[in-house]
């Protein structure tokens, strides 16, 4: 992975080319939009206009680049968490807004019954738009986990905000020219995604605001640590199930303990008539094997009920 510093330099050069492209292709929508009296192209360049705030608060947020290979300590320093939370804040504030403006421009449209732009340049935009910033998005979405950050996150959910909405418009217009009855389903769909992107706004402001804000994540995004997956395998001994004592295959999670060092070995033996299952462990102190096996005998032997069961449980039990 690249070093934190290097991480926050592509923070800042993504979030430039997002404040750059977004800033072009909000005036000429609105260009466009007021030109052929469109709403939808008009709100569009609204919507990268909020875009363009976005990115400009992540690149206020990230400002001081740490130095060569300085790394970011578990805790922010008072000043950078001051200025996460800040930029956690206002991109929240700006989710709420977009979605605002999204709900009104879907009521206008479905009480106003107003039709879809079907002009070439309104499809021209949206489907220009839908790969660019698909692109732009990308890098938004690997940064937020890379660096822990939640104004990073913010931003690529902005992002992808926009990209959702882009997409409504052209898919919108593209039914509309097939079929003239589907004049509403852009404003119904635009004001169901608002609600989504508008809860995550709720949800950032809601973590700026608290008390225990660290300037991260919120733990659904922040990348794991190799070992913290690997415990994830099992709760209790950090394995697979399948690397378990093969005596134990049977038994209760955890009722076969492990070593140290997790080397585990199941071995069974024939000797004459005899059956011998061992389940052998190394000793963490000595490095010794330790081996308690079971003997099963042979069919003309005269065996106890349920002895079969009590070796198995002798070994598991004994194994740990």
């Amino acid at each position: 992975m690249p070093s934190y510093r290097r991480l926050q330099q592509y923070a800042i050069a993504i979030s430039i080319i997002s404040v750059i492209y977004n800033g072009l292709e909000g005036g000429v929508s609105i260009g466009f939009g007021a030109e052929s009296k469109s709403r939808s192209l008009i709100f569009y360049g609204i919507q990268s206009a909020i875009e363009v705030i976005s990115a400009i608060l992540v690149v206020w947020r990230f400002r001081k680049v740490a130095r060569p290979g300085e790394e970011k300590s578990t805790k922010l320093s008072e000043s950078d968490l001051k200025f996460e939370r800040r930029a956690t804040l206002g991109i929240g504030a700006l989710l709420i807004a977009l979605t605002l403006s999204t709900i009104a421009s879907s009521i206008a449209i479905l009480v106003l019954h107003e039709e879809p732009d079907t002009s070439n340049a309104s499809l021209i935009i949206s489907a220009s738009a839908l790969l660019i910033m698909f692109f732009i998005w990308l890098p938004k979405r690997y940064l937020a986990s890379a660096l822990d950050s939640s104004a990073m996150r913010g931003e690529a959910i902005c992002s992808l905000s926009c990209i959702q909405l882009t997409f409504v418009l052209f898919i919108g217009s593209l039914i509309y020219k097939v079929w003239r009855g589907g004049w509403w389903l852009d404003g119904a769909t635009s004001m169901v995604l608002s609600f989504l992107f508008g809860w995550e706004g709720f949800k950032m402001i809601r973590w700026a605001l608290s008390e225990d804000f660290t300037g991260g994540c919120c733990d659904d995004c922040r990348v794991k640590e190799p070992n913290a997956q690997k415990a994830e395998k099992d709760p209790e001994l950090g394995i697979k199930e399948e690397e378990r004592c093969g005596c134990c295959a049977t038994s209760e999670k955890g009722s076969c303990g492990g070593t140290e060092d997790g080397a585990l070995e199941s071995d069974t033996k024939i000797a004459g008539s005899v059956e011998v299952k061992q389940c052998n462990a190394k000793s963490p102190a000595t490095g010794a094997v330790l081996t308690q096996g079971t003997e099963k005998p042979d069919d003309h032997a005269q065996q106890r009920p349920g002895s079969i069961e009590d070796d198995k449980d002798s070994c598991c039990s004994d194994c740990a």
